[in-house]
């Protein structure tokens, strides 16, 4: 199994001590406050052994019925999370225009997601596949050791939602 990446992504501080003070605003009193950002040291020390752990299991079935927008042409940004989940690789990477994904990632303040340039196609058992951006070395990766129609475990970061499902850039797979 290959090993995943071990950067994490996250929001900008600012971003983080701006939902803190929405929270406060709109007095979400029980909710839990954001962490202030731990240095650098600390936080290396506080990530999980295991960097999957770091991923949450999803239903993508389910993930892809919630996430599609109501509207056509309509994109909903939110903080990238790590999710991960078994599918059907559909179709082998191909090019991908990755502009928008450029943009809504720069709005969340995040830099290091690595080169993308693909798109991959994941069979989920919905209506037809859902089309996702692929990581360049992961791509590599997935070309030299999957084939499509294979079952793999993928690891991705949900990015944002739109018509057709969510927008997810993965990262990473194994067997």
């Amino acid at each position: 199994m290959h090993s995943l990446p071990a950067r994490t992504l996250r929001p900008s501080r600012w971003l983080a001590a701006l939902l803190g003070s929405l929270l406060l605003l709109h007095g979400a009193g029980g909710l839990a406050q954001p962490k202030a950002a731990a240095p650098a040291a600390v936080e290396a020390a506080e990530a999980p052994a295991d960097p999957a752990a770091a991923y949450k299991d999803v239903d993508l079935k389910k993930l892809v019925a919630n996430a599609r927008t109501e509207i056509p042409g309509q994109r909903v940004i939110f903080a990238p999370t790590a999710v991960r989940f078994r599918a059907v690789l559909a179709a082998m990477p191909a090019p991908q225009k990755t502009d928008y994904l450029k943009k809504a990632l720069g709005m969340m303040g995040i830099e290091n997601i690595g080169n993308v340039s693909q798109r991959i196609g994941i069979d989920y058992g919905g209506d037809k596949a859902l089309a996702a951006y692929i990581e360049d070395s992961a791509a590599a990766r997935l070309g030299k050791e999957a084939k499509a129609g294979q079952p793999l475990q993928f690891y991705a970061y949900h990015v944002y939602n739109h018509a057709r499902g969510p927008a997810l850039v993965v990262t990473s797979f194994a067997q």
